[in-house]
């Protein structure tokens, strides 16, 4: 997945370097938690310079990835469900 000692890239381009970890939760079950340098990728410094710059092109597909991703949502309802079970009590 990784393309670690391999002849082609990994799933996100080719690995410069990776540190993991297993780790076990409450109920017994493993999972992993990982960094993953990728070779030729921008530095925290040029990920936050364009995230900065209000005329990015960079900036503006930022934030409507994560207003794609990113979901509202209560386990119990909708938002107005939630308020009205709250104004009842």
């Amino acid at each position: 997945m990784l393309g670690v000692n391999q002849d082609h890239p990994g799933l996100y381009g080719k690995t410069a370097a990776y540190y993991a970890t297993v780790e076990q939760q409450g109920r017994l079950t493993l999972h992993l938690h990982m960094l993953l340098w990728i070779l030729n990728s921008l530095s925290p410094q040029e990920i936050r310079d364009r995230i900065m710059d209000p005329n990015s092109d960079f900036q503006k597909k930022i934030v409507e990835y994560l207003e794609s991703v990113h979901v509202g949502e209560f386990m119990t309802g909708t938002m107005d469900e939630v308020k009205n079970k709250f104004r009842k009590i």
